[in-house]
């Protein structure tokens, strides 16, 4: 596959079809993705990866904390949360410095763009997601984040399907100085 269609291609998947992944697709996606530009070679990420088995254990701990005393959403985000293949939960420093966070901020969203790219490749579908819950320091205790580290989000990996193809809106994004 070439880098262009790639680019062009992959799509969010948001489709949650119960579905496997085998670890060496994955494992080849995050190697490939290590590869990634970021700044001073920090290489500021790591993966804590829920795998299939321990999805409704992390979507209870999730679903606790984003939709507390309302047990018909606990209950539905668990059912739906456990058809993924696993989640990739994006791990990285708590720099206080603001160049160095920044730095840290633009390489992980360098390094989780790419591995989505690189799953596709390897006919793995993915979803970045962000979700408030990701920033509660209960849930990052929960997955064994340091003190000085937080979650930058996770990766959703799911069955590689046709998503819909959207028009890009920024078509004058170059002006000149």
């Amino acid at each position: 596959m070439e880098l262009k269609e790639a680019i062009k291609n992959r799509r969010s998947i948001k489709q949650y079809i119960d579905t496997h992944v085998e670890d060496e697709r994955v494992v080849r996606a995050i190697d490939l993705a290590t590869y990634s530009p970021n700044h001073g070679m920090r290489e500021p990420w790591r993966i804590n990866w829920v795998k299939k088995d321990r999805l409704e254990d992390y979507a209870r701990a999730f679903a606790n904390i984003a939709f507390k005393n309302n047990d018909a959403k606990i209950n539905k985000h668990i059912e739906s949360t456990q058809l993924l293949a696993g989640i990739l939960i994006v791990i990285g420093p708590r720099d206080r410095r603001q160049k160095e966070h920044l730095e840290d901020v633009l390489a992980i969203g360098g390094f989780m763009q790419t591995l989505c790219l690189a799953l596709y490749e390897e006919g793995v579908g993915s979803c970045i997601k962000t979700q408030p819950p990701l920033l509660n320091p209960e849930l990052s205790r929960h997955l064994g984040c340091n003190d000085d580290e937080m979650i930058y989000g996770a990766v959703y990996l799911t069955a590689q399907t046709e998503a819909e193809f959207k028009v890009r809106k920024n078509n004058q994004l170059i002006s000149e100085y």
